[in-house]
């Protein structure tokens, strides 16, 4: 089984709409182990009207969760993230360093309304990164204005990484998501799979059957690409450079 990294999940207890408790946190950790996932970036959400407080709180969870994790087992690591509503003030907090990004390194995992302009998305984007930030799009089969695969081959030609939620990919938010997350893996303008997990029983951090299906209809090189090479990366704070 591939030793796969979860570049998106929301497992961290008690700080966001996800694990509502250390125990559902615990649940979470036992199902993606079960997954063949040994690394998990806790990407709780983040945006610029939070208080200070929470991310003290995000930082007592992350090592509340560690230590779970080390239960189960001493390969399975938990590393620091945020998901970020984007915004301009986020920017600032970003560059002040108040905001975590990916492992302490310049991806940042970012995140528009689904509904946004594409206008606003690219020059939001291309903000992170005058400021110095690689960002990650998160969940980029969601937003609306990027139905038009163009729209998705102009931000990867920019530099910006694409983030797709391994639930999609197999057809969990929809027929048409599903063929049209096939289009971009064939396409190669994915670069990371996360299971974007909430809990133990609603949007599971499931990642094994996900890696198959992509393996099935791309090829295993680029499934090992998506679902843990560039994710090391993150963690070595290497670019990503294709």
């Amino acid at each position: 089984m591939m030793k796969m990294i979860d570049v998106h999940c929301h497992i961290l207890p008690a700080v966001d709409d996800g694990a509502e408790s250390l125990d559902e946190s615990r649940r979470m950790l036992e199902i993606a182990y079960k997954e063949g996932i040994r690394t998990i970036f806790a990407t709780s959400h983040y945006h610029s009207e939070m208080k200070d407080d929470v991310w003290k709180r995000k930082k007592e969870a992350l090592m509340q969760t560690r230590a779970e994790a080390e239960k189960i087992s001493a390969n399975l690591r938990i590393v620091p993230g945020a998901e970020v509503f984007y915004s301009e003030k986020a920017v600032e907090e970003l560059a002040e360093g108040r905001i975590w990004t990916m492992n302490g390194s310049s991806y940042v995992l970012t995140e528009f309304a689904p509904y946004e302009e594409y206008s606003y998305i690219k020059r939001g984007l291309q903000n992170l990164q005058y400021h110095g930030f690689w960002p990650i799009l998160a969940h980029a089969e969601r937003y609306e204005e990027l139905a038009d695969q163009q729209r998705v081959a102009e931000l990867v030609s920019m530099g910006v990484f694409i983030q797709i939620n391994a639930g999609s990919v197999l057809g969990k938010n929809g027929r048409q998501i599903k063929k049209y997350v096939l289009k971009l893996l064939k396409s190669r303008q994915v670069h990371f799979i996360g299971t974007d997990a909430h809990g133990s029983r609603h949007r599971r951090p499931l990642m094994e059957k996900c890696a198959a299906y992509i393996k099935r209809k791309t090829d295993e090189q680029y499934c090992r690409m998506i679902c843990q090479e560039n994710a090391r990366k993150i963690i070595r704070r290497e670019y990503i450079d294709e």
